[in-house]
């Protein structure tokens, strides 16, 4: 029976390392959270400058034309992927 108890405690030291060693890894990521994975333009400006998509000939600012498939997308800093296709718009 003393050898029961010595598995039992054997595998509750060995969950509870695995505990401590689960929560270090999370809380020790590189990775930025969704708050930091979004970038800060600021103003409107400063973001139709780094996309460097083209606009629209026709006159229209409202919109940009994504380089692979050529197909009109909003001008908003917060989109920076094309509706079709999924390619960045750079």
């Amino acid at each position: 029976m003393p050898g029961a108890w010595i598995w039992i405690l054997v595998y509750v030291l060995a969950f509870g390392l695995f505990q401590l060693l689960l929560y270090r890894y999370l809380q020790g990521e590189d990775r930025p959270s969704i708050e930091q994975a979004t970038p800060d333009y600021g103003d409107a400006e400063v973001a139709r400058s780094r996309t460097g998509a083209t606009p629209i000939e026709t006159g229209e600012d409202d919109a940009v034309r994504c380089p692979r498939c050529g197909a009109y997308n909003e001008r908003d800093p917060a989109y920076t992927y094309c509706k079709e296709c999924v390619q960045r718009l750079q």
